[in-house]
């Protein structure tokens, strides 16, 4: 338990530091969800959480998602589970007034103890066939948490697959501040600290983090990434894993003039506006420039 709460007070300085740093003192309005549970048990079980959380913004001028963050976690397996796990999340929704100040901000935290030991179990359920035809589980066990930073591109995991049993404490933080405008600086902040013991088993750490910003379009964050871990642990192990990440993240894009035909020509416009006016200019505006006359086009009589 004193582990948990160890956790629960890391978990505290880390939003109350992001909250620290709000420009628009706006946090106090956003969306918030809190997760809390604390299972004891013996059985067959599985779990599944999924979050993903972004700041929305109405900015025509921007194209994506902002303050883009996500955290996966789950466990599974028969026998004996212990586990005590809070999960919190943090996304801005202040609408957007000011046209020189984009604002968007997410945070997805996460801190677990957890306890497993594998046993094969004969189970008789419900009132029906199974009553007489116990059902066997033998589900050797297993657990994995993920979280992916967009704006910086990175993805930490860890994952236990096979295993007999499983002794793990795990704090896991992920958070963009978005804020500005040409250019526009997204402070991220990744982190995953990972104590677990491992018996007869398969356990992988990773980390990715993408070369942010000079790869072709389309490219993924796995072509040429800055960062990349990959650990594999088959047996019996006790594991220390301390990840760490922190990267600000400068946007720019170029504004078109309006009309932008006069000053460069309808080739120029970017697809993104060009796609809704479909495949010329012809019927939407008139692109025919100014032109000042050498000479009068009707002469006064008399």
């Amino acid at each position: 338990m004193w582990k948990i709460l160890l956790a629960m007070l890391i978990l505290i300085m880390l939003i109350g530091l992001a909250m620290s740093t709000d420009p628009l003192e706006v946090r106090s309005k956003s969306v918030q969800f809190n997760y809390e549970d604390s299972i004891n048990g013996h059985g067959n079980f599985a779990s599944y959480n999924k979050i993903y959380a972004e700041g929305p913004h109405s900015d025509a001028r921007v194209q994506k998602r902002l303050a883009n963050v996500f955290l996966q976690k789950m466990d599974r397996g028969s026998g004996s589970i212990e586990r005590e796990t809070i999960i919190a999340s943090n996304e801005s929704s202040m609408t957007q007034i000011d046209p020189d100040l984009i604002y968007a901000y997410s945070l997805i935290a996460a801190l677990g103890n957890s306890s497993m030991i594998y046993e094969p179990l004969t189970m008789s359920i419900g009132n029906g066939y199974y009553v007489t035809n116990p059902v066997k589980f033998n589900s050797l066990l297993g657990d994995k948490t993920q979280i992916k930073n967009y704006a910086s591109e990175t993805s930490m995991v860890q994952e236990t697959k096979y295993a007999k049993a499983i002794n793990k404490d795990l704090v896991v933080s992920v958070e963009d501040d978005y804020s500005g405008w040409e250019p526009a600086k997204s402070l991220t902040r990744t982190l995953m600290n990972l104590n677990e013991s491992v018996n007869s088993g398969t356990a992988h750490i990773g980390m990715l983090q993408g070369n942010v910003g000079s790869r072709d379009f389309g490219k993924s964050a796995w072509h040429k990434p800055n960062i990349y871990v990959d650990e594999d642990y088959r047996g019996t192990f006790d594991l220390g894993i301390k990840m760490n990440f922190t990267l600000p993240v400068y946007k720019s894009s170029i504004e078109d003039s309006w009309l932008p035909c006069c000053s460069s020509g309808w080739v120029d416009i970017t697809y993104s506006d060009k796609k809704s006016f479909g495949a010329d200019s012809k019927g939407i505006f008139d692109c025919t420039c100014y032109k000042e006359p050498t000479k009068a086009q009707y002469t006064r009589k008399g």
